[in-house]
């Protein structure tokens, strides 16, 4: 496992968002070590700070720009939109093994991303993203 500082030198998370995640996962060791549960089970599996709407928005709002813009480097370097790659998030595959696809819902995706937070479950899925990419910067 690495350091905060580490982390906030080495990868492409930015520092502002990591020193966000560990805050709102309730700071300190024990933060950084309910890291290495989320690193091996996903943000699905309910961590404080991280499991109700409310929280996750409140979240998203506060991170948006850091968190858009490390959706689009990433998107950039797996040579997809931000769009699609969000699309493609495993939180979003339906019972049936569907990814959320249809136009209504991939504008969905970009008003969270670039207009208004109209749907709860888009800023979830980007704040989970949040913690899980710090999850991995500080386990990978």
């Amino acid at each position: 496992m690495k350091t905060i500082k580490q982390v906030c030198e080495e990868s492409i998370v930015p520092a502002k968002l990591v020193r966000a995640v560990i805050k709102q996962l309730g700071g300190g060791k024990e933060a950084i070590e309910t890291l290495g549960d989320v690193y091996r089970h996903g943000a699905d599996g309910g961590f404080c700070g991280f499991t109700y709407y409310t929280d996750t928005v409140k979240f998203y709002r506060r991170n948006r720009s850091d968190i858009v813009a490390m959706a689009e480097e990433m998107s950039g370097d797996l040579g997809m939109d931000v769009i699609d790659m969000i699309r493609h998030f495993g939180c979003f595959r339906g019972r049936d093994g569907f990814q959320y696809t249809t136009s209504f819902e991939t504008s969905c995706i970009a008003r969270a991303l670039y207009g208004n937070v109209d749907d709860p479950e888009v800023p979830n899925a980007l704040a989970w993203f949040a913690l899980e990419e710090v999850a991995r910067a500080f386990y990978d």
